[in-house]
This record gives structure tokens, C-alpha cells and sequence, in this order.
């Protein structure tokens, strides 16, 4: 096999274990990250740098791959970060980041990938979105709502480029054991521990849940498994759900009161609301 793909986020958690899973099934891979020495030691056939939050950044992988490997089969949108805080509290500049790593770098990665798939008539795009597009809390708001938007572009970009032969899949996992969270709950320290915040006591549940919820997470090696199904089929799933506890599934399959009134039993304060001067 001589397939190239290329893949975002290979710092890390999900990204590194894919590069090696994908090696080893014979593609040949085009690993990218912030800062490229971090992938030195793994079995890709290059590596590169790639800031998705760049505008041009895209563009230039692209063609560095094409020229350095001669072709491209596939990507693999997996870059990503998560914020922890309520809506109200976390800032302008934060919502805006988050929503460029999330949204705007695998839109961008598609639109650059795009004319050359058209061109040869095939090529797939996995983008990883989660669960929490659909499993939203207290807290995770914005990431939630940075999942949704790739999900509907996801949703949108597959009936838009099916007639040119370009496979479109999204991959949703659910918790996977990575730094991942400890990487959004240090970003997001200084929001989560402010003693003066009306939401300390939401805080304190939200923190609480995740330790608890994270105890049992499969590893990457699932999401990787997931992505190499979409890679290897010529009729791909539209969503492969994976790592998705039963608990969670029921929740998502709740409508809308329901689950509010189970997770706000959750995450609800203890603490009684000030009252209003007479």
C-alpha cells in the first residue's frame, strides 16, 4: 500500500498512537504537530510543521506533502483542545481560539485538500469530533459546541463532495486515556479554582464527575481502530461511535428535559441563590 495520509495532532494522546497504527497497516504517513521535533521518534515517511490556527498553514502542508510524497489519499482532522469553564465566565479570546483549533483548522485542511481530490477523483477526510456534541454539561459548553459545528460541517461536507468520489467520515469518540483532559483542566485552572466565582460549587461537581467518570477510559488504540475501518472501506460509515459508555448513550438518547433534569440533578448547586434586597 502506498497510500498518504495526512494526519494533525501527532504531538499526543490520539494523534501519535494513530501515526503508529496506520505505519503499521501500510500507509505511508504524513505526521504534523505545532512543534515537529516532538514527533521525531515516530515511524512516519514525514513530518512537518502544521499551526491549524495558521491561515496559510493548511495550504502548505498540503503541498509539501504532494511534494514530498508524490500524492494524497487522505486526512485525518484530529488536532484539537478543550477549555473548561460556565459560558458566562470564560473569555472572549478563549471562545474564539477554542472555535479556530476545533472548527476553522479541519475546515481549512478540507478546502486545501479538496481540489486535488476532486482532481483524481477519490480521497477520504476523517475528521475526530466527540461525543460531546450531542452529550453537552455544564462547564463544557464551548467544547461541546465547537464539536457540533465540525459535526454539521462534517454532515454537510459528505453530500457536498460525494459526486467527485471524496469518502467524508467523522469519528466520535467518547472519553479516551490521554492528557487530553489534564491539558484542558490546566488551560483552564485559573477559571475552575477562582473562590470568588458564583459557579464554584458547579466546579466543584463538574471535577468531581470527570475523576470519577475517567477511572475506566479505553486508550487510544480504539479511535485508531475506528479511523482504519474508514480508511480501509469503500462505503464508509457517516459516524463511527466508539468508547461511548452505556450511561452516556442513554443520556444522549433522552430527549432534551429529560437529560436536563438528570444532569442539572448532577450539577446543581447546593449553595441558595443571594437573595434580592426588599
Amino acid at each position: 500500500m502506498d497510500k498518504v495520509i495526512l494526519v494533525t495532532g501527532c504531538s499526543s494522546g490520539i494523534g501519535r498512537h494513530l501515526v503508529t497504527a496506520l505505519a503499521q497497516a501500510g500507509y505511508r504517513v504524513a505526521a504534523s504537530a505545532r512543534r515537529p521535533e516532538s514527533l521525531a521518534d515516530l515511524p512516519a515517511a514525514m513530518t512537518l510543521p502544521l499551526d491549524v490556527t495558521a491561515l496559510e498553514g493548511a495550504s502548505e502542508a498540503v503541498d509539501a506533502v504532494r511534494r514530498r510524497l508524490g500524492r494524497l489519499d487522505g486526512v485525518v482532522n484530529n488536532a484539537g483542545l478543550a477549555c473548561r469553564g460556565v459560558l458566562e465566565e470564560l473569555s472572549e479570546e478563549a471562545l474564539r481560539h477554542i472555535f479556530e483549533v476545533n472548527v476553522f483548522g479541519p475546515l481549512r485542511l478540507c478546502r486545501a485538500a479538496l481540489p486535488f481530490f476532486r482532481e483524481q477523483g477519490s480521497g477520504i477526510i476523517v475528521n475526530v469530533g466527540s461525543i460531546a456534541s450531542r452529550m453537552v454539561i455544564p462547564v463544557n459548553g464551548a467544547y461541546s459546541a465547537t464539536k457540533a459545528a465540525l459535526e454539521a460541517f462534517t454532515d454537510a461536507l459528505r453530500m457536498e463532495v460525494a459526486p467527485f468520489g471524496v469518502r467524508v467520515v467523522l469519528i466520535k469518540p467518547g472519553n479516551i486515556r490521554t492528557s487530553f483532559a489534564e491539558a484542558a483542566a490546566e488551560r483552564s485552572r485559573e477559571t475552575l479554582e477562582n473562590p470568588r466565582s458564583p459557579y464554584r460549587e458547579i466546579y466543584r461537581r463538574y471535577l468531581a464527575e470527570a475523576t470519577k467518570a475517567r477511572r475506566h477510559d479505553p486508550g487510544p488504540e480504539v479511535v485508531a481502530e475506528a479511523v482504519l475501518k474508514a480508511l480501509g472501506s469503500s462505503s464508509p460509515r457517516a459516524h463511527y461511535t466508539v468508547a461511548a459508555p452505556w450511561r452516556f448513550r442513554l443520556l444522549m438518547a433522552l430527549g432534551g428535559n429529560g437529560r436536563n433534569a438528570i444532569l442539572g440533578h448532577v450539577f446543581r448547586s447546593r449553595e441558595a441563590p443571594p437573595r434580592r434586597p426588599s
